[in-house]
């Protein structure tokens, strides 16, 4: 009777069991490898977009972001045998060098060799970028085995928006990224030998030593991984690492006389906001969304069975923590860096798994219909967001050669925010940072009244401020009392690519 039963059974389910081999046959041969061209395709459009904005950025002449004129000016300096990380801010300059010195020693030589410039810089970012995609196809391949999903894994990468955008520009993340990424490179190699352990290590400490907060991600996925491998060298890669990290940090510590741990830690504590983080995450999801989830379904492989959940895991939880810090004030897509990196290994690693089971063809086909939609949007917002902001800047270049003629043409200081590169291209230091020194003065750790002084005494030549059309960004950078003072005592002589530029009152 039982029998009979089943029989039955089998008799209404084994149609449609035959119709979904017969299906999953035809995805398999036909639809997977199509669909699957068609997605790779959207991809290399990507990065070949990522490419573009950032053969332009390099050749554009003047300032694209905020924070790149700092890192020039800090150039500079050190090429002048000057100290950068000075221990109190009591006299001008009012500036702040807040991140450790590796990727300000790597323009260096730049600067001295061709004068202050922003090109060197951005191209170091752009060549950081491609290594660092190069970096995930290696570490993927060599869990996986599977070159298709390496490659994908790497474009994930590059075609990202947030990595065209801060890729372009003259920025310390890229290389930072680039040293972190190559340490697990390094350090995940079969078997590990000496010198790759060794290697490994001194890119992760690099990699701290151009960017702080590449303490936490990397190196937490490289112990994971050796924890799994070689519990001994786990162990002496944490030590390693971490007495590397505090001998040289201590080095500078006392070489500055304080001025280490005053510019990297006192004054690089900026507000936190709740809404600032929200916007930023929820944009987050609209951009990334397939590859969030994507990342998420890597977390439900089983850490004893699959090799590269080991490295994959640990990074993701790391780098999404890192990125809970963009509420800070101030922030911006590059606190996403390692994000996008983790998620394009994830990412890979997922897309080998599921392309080794032929039972899943429906999966890969559906997959890659989500991440083709996912690439479109990617470039769609590549070329919408920086893309567009960079032509803008680049339709403006007459403003902005006057905007540069009108600093080389006065002798005395200059203030200036969105671009005070006009400063460092005229061969000048920086007098001010405007949006470090605001909210060191809002956390009560600057006096700002010698420079509003300075200002009432008309003692700045010109000062430059910049008006976005659609948020008051000013606000963040400057104080009331300087814009009160700056009001009282100046006035707009011209205004420029949306630059007003002050003049003293007669």
């Amino acid at each position: 009777m039982i029998r009979r039963f089943l029989e039955r059974i089998w008799h209404v389910v084994y149609p449609w069991v035959n119709w979904f081999q017969k299906v999953n046959a035809f995805l398999e041969k036909i639809a997977v490898p199509l669909v699957s061209r068609w997605m790779m395709g959207v991809f290399f459009a990507g990065a070949l977009i990522t490419l573009l904005i950032q053969v332009l950025a390099i050749q554009h002449r003047y300032q694209i972001d905020y924070g790149e004129a700092p890192l020039v000016d800090q150039a500079m300096r050190l090429s002048q045998g000057i100290n950068i990380y000075r221990n109190n801010l009591e006299t001008p300059p009012y500036t702040i060098s807040n991140y450790p010195p590796l990727y300000i020693l790597a323009i260096t030589p730049w600067v001295s060799l061709f004068g202050p410039n922003f090109w060197a810089g951005r191209l170091i970012s752009t060549l950081c970028a491609w290594w660092t995609a190069w970096m995930i196809y290696r570490i993927v391949f060599r869990l996986s085995g599977d070159r298709w999903a390496a490659l994908a894994g790497g474009l994930f990468f590059i075609a990202n928006p947030f990595v065209s955008h801060w890729s372009a520009l003259l920025r310390i993340d890229l290389l930072a990224l680039a040293f972190a990424v190559t340490g697990l490179e390094l350090l995940s190699r079969v078997p590990l030998s000496t010198r790759s352990f060794w290697g490994g290590a001194c890119c992760l400490v690099a990699a701290i030593f151009t960017r702080q907060s590449y303490a936490l991600a990397a190196p937490l996925a490289a112990f994971i991984w050796l924890l799994f491998e070689d519990k001994a060298k786990a162990l002496r890669l944490v030590l390693s690492v971490g007495a590397i990290s505090l001998l040289l940090a201590g080095v500078l510590n006392v070489m500055t006389k304080g001025g280490f741990f005053f510019n990297i830690v006192t004054a690089n504590v900026n507000e936190f906001g709740w809404e600032r983080l929200r916007w930023n995450l929820t944009h987050l999801w609209d951009v990334l969304r397939y590859l969030l989830v994507l990342g998420a379904i890597s977390f439900l492989q089983h850490p004893l069975r699959s090799r590269s959940w080991r490295l994959t895991a640990p990074f993701l939880v790391g780098a999404s923590l890192s990125a809970l810090t963009i509420g800070k004030i101030g922030s911006n897509v590059n606190y996403f860096m390692e994000l996008c990196a983790a998620l394009a290994l994830a990412g890979g690693s997922v897309l080998a798994k599921i392309r080794q089971n032929p039972h899943l063809a429906w999966a890969q086909v559906l997959l890659f219909v989500f991440l083709g939609f996912q690439g479109v949007g990617m470039i769609r917002i590549s070329l919408d967001e920086f893309g567009s902001d960079l032509a803008g800047r680049m339709k403006r270049v007459h403003e902005l050669r006057r905007l540069e003629a009108l600093v080389s043409a006065v002798d005395g200081p200059v203030l200036a925010d969105e671009y005070m590169g006009m400063i460092t291209l005229n061969r000048r230091p920086l007098y001010l940072q405007p949006f470090e020194l605001t909210q060191l003065a809002k956390a009560g750790i600057w006096d700002e009244t010698p420079l509003a002084e300075s200002i009432r005494n008309k003692e700045f030549d010109l000062i430059l401020i910049h008006y976005f059309p659609f948020f008051d960004v000013y606000k963040e950078r400057w104080t009331p009392v300087m814009l009160a003072m700056i009001e009282r005592n100046y006035e707009v002589f011209e205004t420029l690519a949306d630059t007003r530029v002050y003049i003293p009152r007669k």
